[in-house]
């Protein structure tokens, strides 16, 4: 499946701006992004810019005024129900009896019932177009997530190589360091078995405790079992 990212997005090349098709999202259903936990998860380490909070902004209040006008919709047709209720009820009064103010509580209701068939046009109207005010909040807000986030991604690979580049030298550094090492090693060895076999072990051992205050045997002991505890670790 083609990334719809990779897919839609117009890349002006230097800028940390881009830009949307957003003829051709509108025909993804693009879900709302401040209700995608994988999108929150995008913030975790990340800090939201100030479009991406205004967006968010916008999109909540229009969930809230959605709601408040759906809210209010379910209210005016009760409250129309119970108007038309009443005026059947006074229907007899009205017009067998003649009943004046029986006539004003209906002229009442037919003035209620023709705001709220006005208001319900207004609310209608409202609705219909929510929809598409919400899909435009939601590629701005998306819009914006890309630039941060990518941005973001573009920052981390420079780091990356940076850290593969360190870690490659210090590699080659440990490389030498411990030919080194090992070369030392292996020089005082063999010297130190050339004066042993010259000189003797207990003349060898005196000159041990003058230039390293112990046992040159018991130093490079000491140092092969650090290195095994190392590699035990």
């Amino acid at each position: 499946m083609i990334n719809p990212l990779k897919r839609f997005i117009k890349n002006r090349k230097g800028r940390n701006n881009r830009k949307f098709d957003r003829k051709l999202l509108k025909k993804n259903n693009i879900h709302l992004l401040i209700l995608d936990e994988r999108w929150n998860g995008l913030f975790k380490d990340t800090d939201k810019t100030v479009e991406i909070l205004e967006c968010e902004k916008k999109i909540r209040e229009l969930l809230k005024k959605e709601a408040s006008l759906t809210s209010e919709l379910k209210e005016l047709a009760h409250r129309k129900k119970v108007c038309m209720d009443t005026i059947i009820q006074l229907t007899s009064d009205v017009f067998d009896k003649n009943d004046e103010q029986a006539k004003e509580k209906m002229q009442s209701c037919e003035k209620e019932i023709k705001y709220i068939n006005k208001r319900v046009k207004e609310i209608e109207e409202e609705l219909e177009v929510s929809p598409d005010k919400l899909k435009d909040a939601n590629l701005e807000l998306l819009e914006h997530t890309v630039n941060t986030v990518y941005f973001k991604m573009r920052n981390n690979q420079k780091r990356y190589k940076q850290l593969e580049k360190l870690i490659e030298e210090t590699s080659q550094k440990l490389k030498e360091y411990t030919e080194e090492m090992e070369t030392l090693r292996q020089d005082d060895t063999d010297v130190y078995s050339y004066f042993h076999d010259l000189l003797g072990g207990e003349e060898l051992e005196k000159l041990d405790k003058e230039y390293f205050g112990e046992s040159f045997t018991t130093l490079r002991h000491d140092k092969s079992a650090d290195k095994h505890n190392k590699k035990k670790r």
